[in-house]
């Protein structure tokens, strides 16, 4: 049997080496190798969480229409991207299913359960005030409804892109990426209209749902993406950077989120496949890879920090210098939270789904 074999530099440079003549159970082995975990796509998606307390920051203390869709987007590609190489690596969808069931609900449970402990021993609330009788409680908690803590409306919509992103995967793997550009299409005729985007209820937004797709696409078709941008991939990125800024301050029409998307999938795909060194480096940075690691805690949990950080940054007449003081501290007071619900809430069911994939994967590689 001919494949190619796929060799990796230090860097996560990818080179093409001659076909060569391997055995099944070798081409089965390469696929997982090929398919293992990019760090540098977890450093971004750290980038997008910190950022995150900045939008909702220069919300606090200005009247503005900047909300920090831009960030939510770039988390919405990643997702399809991430989830869909964990597909290929194992397409049994009970698994997959389980697989993020342990990886989402544990921390958001906690923050819950949190907001609901110190309303009821503070009378503390994130908002315009919340119902926290314990039904709605167990609703928040669910990811169902999201009035508790306002963030969480994007993992209600990640909850419902769940079986998007599968069936998307399946049609792209079985019919090629022609089924993908048609459901991007139809999803995002669909983000014009007002009762699709909030038919989830809340605050929750389906306009950039299309965004899940457009990361599955990228698994398919990203590499060939970046071998047709060649050498201008620095270029290109920085393009893509300064867009996808410029998009996140703008109000978020359907025409915007889509450039957020276009911005975020070339990010991506250029880091994933390219050959970036110079500006790509910064992911490689500890302090940027820590809060990569914290992400989804950091996302789940910053509204608190905010708040109490807000309280003490308010200045009368100074709102910019009240705007920084509040991103530092809030980044100061998250990190902590962030932290512990990732060590003793994340990484204990991260560990079960670890040893069943990689029970899976044993009896795959041996077979």
């Amino acid at each position: 049997m001919t494949c190619r074999v796929v060799a990796k530099c230090e860097r996560g440079c990818c080179k093409i080496k001659k076909p060569s003549k391997i055995q099944t159970s070798d081409v089965r082995t390469i696929v997982v190798q090929e398919l293992e975990f990019l760090p540098r796509l977890e450093s971004l998606r750290g980038l997008a969480a910190v950022s995150v307390v900045g939008y909702h920051a220069f919300g606090r203390f200005t009247d503005t229409y900047v909300t920090g869709m831009a960030p939510v987007v770039l988390f919405f590609v990643l997702s399809g991207f991430v989830l869909s190489r964990s597909l290929a690596r194992n397409d049994d969808i009970a698994v997959f299913l389980r697989h993020r069931i342990l990886r989402l609900f544990p921390a958001a449970v906690a923050v819950v359960l949190l907001l609901a402990g110190l309303h009821e021993a503070f009378g503390f609330y994130l908002g315009f005030g919340s119902d926290f009788s314990p039904f709605n409680v167990m609703l928040n908690a669910l990811m169902i409804r999201h009035d508790i803590n306002g963030p969480m409306w994007s993992m209600t919509v990640e909850c419902f892109a769940t079986p998007v992103i599968v069936l998307t995967f399946l049609g792209g793997r079985r019919f090629g990426p022609r089924v993908l550009i048609a459901a991007i299409s139809v999803l995002f005729g669909l983000s014009f209209i007002g009762p699709y985007a909030h038919l989830l209820g809340g605050y929750t937004n389906l306009a950039p749902l299309y965004a899940f797709v457009l990361g599955v696409a990228l698994h398919f078709s990203g590499r060939r993406l970046v071998e047709a941008i060649g050498g201008r991939q620095m270029v290109v990125a920085v393009v893509a950077g300064v867009l996808l800024l410029y998009c996140g301050l703008q109000k978020q029409t359907a025409p915007i989120i889509l450039l957020e998307g276009c911005s975020s999938g070339l990010l991506v795909a250029l880091i994933a496949f390219g050959e970036l060194q110079r500006g790509i480096r910064l992911l490689d940075q500890p302090v940027i890879g820590f809060y990569g690691r914290i992400s989804y805690s950091f996302y789940l949990f910053h509204m608190i920090g905010l708040s109490v950080a807000v309280r003490i940054s308010a200045i009368d007449g100074w709102p910019m210098l009240s705007i920084l003081l509040s991103i530092v501290i809030g980044v100061l007071l998250t990190t902590p939270m962030a932290w512990t619900s990732r060590r003793f809430i994340e990484e204990p069911f991260i560990a079960i789904s670890r040893k069943w994939r990689d029970r899976r994967r044993e009896v795959f590689t041996t077979t």
